[in-house]
């Protein structure tokens, strides 16, 4: 995907498998496999640690005062990286998308987290939000990985309450495994 997309030169990787520094001891890889064991999507946690985040390293953000007192204190977090579905007319893109959601929003709340920040291409911004993941821009969107992308974060209390009232399906995803671990594997 990242040759596909122009993102990072292949000649800087000996193997064909892009990495960095969080891959290491801070992070979380999701991936979403078809019926035929064949990666159809994957997405990553990045966890605080060291190393700061990806978005505070590349983006100028908002102060994070005018951050919190917007969108609530933020007493731990994580950042979704990486989430990356390939173009396949034979899959439903966007299913595959809020299945991974949902998962690491799953594994978000059950880690404590109160907040997740994201830096995506524009249009990903767009459809997190129209699928109900509620991102708000925290920051000055510029050219990143070739295309235009906006820092964002989300607060995953109001997310989870919100997604109770206006979106019961995801909802219930969220809060009953069983079933998402079913709908994953049926993708």
């Amino acid at each position: 995907m990242c040759q596909e997309l122009g993102w990072i030169p292949a000649q800087n990787y000996a193997t064909p498998e892009e990495s960095d520094e969080y891959d290491i001891t801070q992070s979380m890889v999701f991936l979403a496999i078809d019926d035929f064991s064949n990666a159809v999507g994957t997405s990553r946690l990045i966890l605080p640690g060291e190393i700061p985040f990806p978005i505070e390293k590349h983006f100028v953000l908002h102060p994070m005062e005018q951050i919190e007192n917007t969108y609530g204190k933020i007493k731990y977090a994580m950042e979704v990286s990486r989430f990356i579905i390939p173009q396949n007319p034979a899959i439903k893109n966007h299913e595959i998308t809020k299945m991974l959601c949902m998962e690491m929003l799953s594994t978000l709340l059950k880690m404590g987290a109160t907040h997740a920040f994201i830096s995506a291409d524009y249009r990903f911004f767009r459809l997190l939000n129209i699928l109900g993941f509620d991102f708000a821009q925290i920051g000055e969107p510029k050219i990143y990985m070739g295309s235009k992308t906006i820092p964002g974060v989300t607060n995953l209390k109001n997310l989870a309450s919100r997604l109770e009232r206006e979106k019961p399906h995801l909802y219930e995803l969220l809060t009953t495994n069983k079933k998402l671990y079913e709908e994953m594997a049926s993708v």
